[in-house]
């Protein structure tokens, strides 16, 4: 799983919103301005010229390109807390854990084993101590 695939699951509901919210806004701004400038008459009284209708509408095609993409991408990018599915993480191998055990069962470390500060474990199988620093 990607370094963003990661990130996308950790995304609230409440965010996407925000995201869809913008998206909507920079989306709205662009084709107001494009239906404005091309909505009125030619030749009209107070009619933008042909040169302000070209020019105010590549302004706005970048602001309904990028608010339609943010706002898709809000809705539709995958996660676990919009979805309700629990996605499964795998540590990537630069931050997986090395596995403790005990050196006089073999049984792995649980986790409501008691640990002491410098590293002193105490095996909940055999019930032996150990510390997992020493070699």
């Amino acid at each position: 799983m990607s370094e963003q695939e990661e990130r996308q699951q950790k995304i609230s509901p409440g965010a996407r919103l925000v995201g869809v919210v913008i998206g909507c806004v920079f989306g709205g701004i662009g084709l107001t301005l494009i239906s404005f400038l091309w909505s009125q008459p030619f030749g009209g009284f107070h009619s933008p010229p042909l040169f302000f209708r070209i020019i105010g509408s590549l302004i706005a095609i970048p602001f309904v390109m990028v608010g339609g993409f943010t706002a898709y991408r809000s809705l539709t990018a995958r996660g676990s807390r919009l979805t309700g599915v629990r996605a499964t993480r795998k540590p990537s191998p630069s931050k997986k854990r090395s596995s403790y055990a005990c050196p006089h069962c073999n049984a792995p470390i649980e986790e409501d084993s008691d640990v002491s500060p410098h590293g002193d474990v105490k095996c909940s199988y055999c019930k032996k101590w150990f510390n997992i620093h020493s070699d």
